[in-house]
Formats: C-alpha cells, structure tokens, sequence
C-alpha cells in the first residue's frame, strides 16, 4: 500500500482515501470517486482493498475513496438480498463527504468490481441522486430494474468469458436501454474471464467519460 492512501472511518466503516497531485482545496473543488472493491478482499485489515484497479485512481484529479467491506457483510444488489448495512453506510459517507467545501457534489460517482459492481447497481438505483455517474464491472443485477436508470449515466464493463458472474443479465440491460433510448454504454471484453477490472482501467477513453458526468 503506498502511503497516499489515508485511512479514517464512518460509522465504524473504515475507507481509505488518496488525494490528487497539487491538492489545493482553498482554490479547487474536486470530483470524488468512490469504489467498492469485490467479495475476496473484506475483512478489517484496512489493506487488502487496494488492489483490482483502485490503483489507477492515484493519477486522476479526483480525490479517490475506498470503503472497506467486513468480511461478515456485503455492499448489497441483487445477489445479497438488496440494501445492506454496509451499503447504507457507503450512502451515509458519500452524503457526509458531499459537503466537504473540497468536494464537487454534483461530480460524485462510483466504481464497483464483482461484489463491488453488483452493489453499485442496487446503489445507484436506491440512491441516484447523489451520483453523477457508474461503472460497475464485473456486476450483475435484475435486468428489468435498471428501467429506472434509463436517463442516468453508467458504464458497464463485462468480460465476454467470465464465468464467476456471468454476463447474460448486462447483455440484456445494454438491450433494453437501446430499446429505450438510454444513456449507457457497454464494453464487452472478448476473451476476457472475471479479471476485466484490468481492461476496464487501460481505457483510454474512461476517465474523461466519467469526470464529464455531472449531476
């Protein structure tokens, strides 16, 4: 872990965060982005987090936010029975967080990996009006709720082999907002299996998307 990633915590939900270069929150207010990491790194370590892409997030202008999930827990969706109790803290800190005067609160979004990503669906659907945007990857959901998310901006990645979460529910919500006239975009990763985190993060077109979204 490099020692950019700051540690506090939130209603007993320890988060790591990491500021970007030149911070200066006298003269700028950033975009934050929030990720949630998958289901093999819970736990209370503070640490084991850090991994899976989150990385990337150092080198963006963004002050980046990394809640850890305990292990006897999940950041909720479709696969867990809906809202969690982490899943409502997550809500509680990025509503804490939004009023920091370093904050932009109309630039908040979230990333989501496996777990991650299945949360950030049933997140966003709960909770749209705090986020400017989404990018689960790896996630999976009941296709028929994402009708709610029609207008709103998410980028789904998905590997075309993945077989820890499959695929088959995104590829029916990319469907169904082109039928709509929606905003979302997908990217599936041919040959790819559960690991498209990586494929995700090396777009080059990925952070000027997400930091244009604005509530």
């Amino acid at each position: 872990m490099k020692q950019r990633w700051e540690l506090e915590a939130h209603e007993g939900l320890p988060y790591r965060y990491c500021l970007p270069a030149g911070y200066d929150p006298a003269r700028t207010r950033y975009p934050l982005v929030v990720y949630l990491h998958g289901s093999g790194e819970r736990g209370d370590d503070t640490t084991s987090h850090l991994t899976n892409g989150v990385q990337t997030l150092e080198s963006w202008p963004v002050i980046a936010v990394a809640p850890q999930c305990p292990r006897d827990d999940t950041f909720g969706g479709s696969w867990y029975g809906g809202e969690s109790r982490t899943q409502r803290k997550v809500v509680s800190l990025v509503r804490e967080l939004a009023k920091r005067r370093s904050v932009d609160s109309q630039r908040i979004s979230v990333i989501g990996f496996s777990m991650g990503a299945i949360g950030t669906w049933d997140l966003i659907e709960r909770n749209r009006e705090i986020f400017a945007a989404a990018v689960p990857i790896a996630g999976d959901l009941n296709p028929e709720s994402a009708r709610a998310l029609v207008d709103f901006p998410i980028w789904a990645f998905h590997g075309e082999l993945d077989r820890l979460v499959r695929n088959e529910a995104v590829r029916r919500v990319a469907a169904l907002m082109k039928q709509l006239g929606g905003v979302f975009r997908y990217t599936e990763l041919p040959g790819v299996g559960h690991d498209s985190w990586k494929a995700a993060f090396e777009n080059p077109e990925l952070q000027s998307w997400l930091l244009a979204q604005r509530r």
